[in-house]
């Protein structure tokens, strides 16, 4: 099957990681499978870094003719079934080929509202299939937005069980920061903008310090354009006089080593979000999770069961929940035991990939029998009615 994934993002986060996983999967097991990105974004070299099959060319505007037509000629040239696209501007740059008759799917991976009628037109009659990362986005296009339900297939994100198990070296990180393995460490991971909720983990931390003053906080993830929020966010650590508790590390490929280090994963986002890669990587690597209830964190974490759940922008409830790990270390277990439990039952990336390419196939086949039996059609003049059933 050949395939090619629209990304117009000008930032790097984890929908964009995700992205070019999926293509690195579909490549390795016999498809054919492109991202199509902008060259001056910050995907371009972060998807070559990861080895993926890439394009590039201008994708700045929803509405350019030009760009759409670029798009047309390399989905010929490349024979391509099927696109995907993750944005607005994807999908209105994709919207002429799909009504030249290559389906087109969209992803929706957060949870703030579709909008004006515009952009929900384009949701209803501007692709072949909706594939949502959540049931609670589902809810939303169908509820709010008159989609129809069986139009929406909800597959949520899965990650590389093996390259998370909790085997790693635990010392790793924290002999690279001068942590002992005493040390308390609390992990954030994510792109540093506001509705992540680091400037709320920093509120948390002043709670959390004054009774465990031996703990370390690290934020892992960087900002987009010209990095002005982690300007901000480091002022904000300054003034809480929090330099020597919470270290930023910036965007880190080694992921799994940071999760091994850390003794509880906070989540802190304020919303936006609906189906958080960083909570499936830190179950599949069995550590304690405490998470905001936001996206689908109230369907996937089970309060006290595999981690502890507060409500979003809610500092004290949130160093509350930090201090409980703290203290009371067979919780810590039991949730983090019952988390990679529920990793490898139900996060498996190659499930998650297996349940996209079946919905793909499927569609990629309603469209060529489209195809073959228009082509019917056309070579046959006589009208159905004059046609013999003898």
């Amino acid at each position: 099957m050949q395939i090619l994934f629209v990304e117009s993002s000008r930032s790097w986060g984890g929908q964009e990681y995700r992205t070019c996983l999926e293509i690195n999967w579909l490549n390795q097991r016999g498809h054919q499978a492109w991202l199509m990105c902008d060259r001056k974004s910050e995907v371009f070299p972060k998807a070559t870094e990861l080895g993926t099959r890439v394009r590039t060319m201008p994708l700045r505007r929803r509405f350019d003719p030009l760009s759409s037509w670029r798009l047309w000629r390399f989905c010929r040239r490349n024979e391509i079934d099927l696109i995907k696209t993750y944005s607005s501007k994807d999908h209105w740059l994709s919207l002429p080929l799909y009504f030249s008759g290559i389906p087109v799917v969209r992803a929706r991976c957060i949870t703030d509202p579709v909008g004006n009628k515009w952009r929900a037109f384009i949701y209803k009659h501007g692709c072949a299939k909706i594939v949502a990362d959540a049931q609670v986005i589902k809810k939303q296009l169908v509820e709010q937005n008159g989609i129809p339900a069986d139009k929406i297939a909800v597959i949520g994100s899965g990650v590389d069980l093996a390259r998370f198990a909790p085997d790693r070296d635990r010392m790793k990180l924290r002999q690279e920061l001068g942590f002992s393995a005493e040390t308390p460490v609390i992990v954030n991971i994510g792109m540093i903008r506001y509705d992540k909720g680091q400037t709320k983990l920093i509120k948390a931390a002043r709670i959390v310090l004054q009774q465990r003053p031996d703990a370390q906080l690290i934020f892992v993830g960087q900002a987009t354009g010209d990095r002005w929020r982690e300007a901000q966010l480091r002022q904000r650590i300054h003034q809480a006089g929090l330099e020597d508790k919470i270290i930023m590390l910036g965007y880190r490929w080694d992921t799994p080593d940071i999760l091994a280090a850390a003794d509880i994963v906070v989540i802190a986002s304020l919303g936006t979000e609906a189906s958080s890669i960083v909570l499936r990587e830190a179950f599949a690597a069995g550590r304690p999770v405490v998470a905001t209830r936001i996206g689908d964190v109230p369907e996937v974490v089970k309060d006290r069961e595999n981690g502890l759940t507060v409500e979003p922008d809610n500092p004290e409830a949130l160093a509350e929940a930090i201090l409980e790990f703290l203290s009371n270390k067979q919780l810590a277990a039991h949730c983090a035991a019952s988390a990679l439990r529920y990793a490898r039952d139900h996060f498996s990336f190659d499930r998650m990939m297996e349940a996209k390419l079946d919905v793909d196939l499927a569609l990629s086949k309603k469209a060529k029998g489209s195809q073959i039996a228009g082509s019917k059609r056309s070579t046959n003049p006589v009208p159905s009615e004059f046609v013999s059933s003898k």
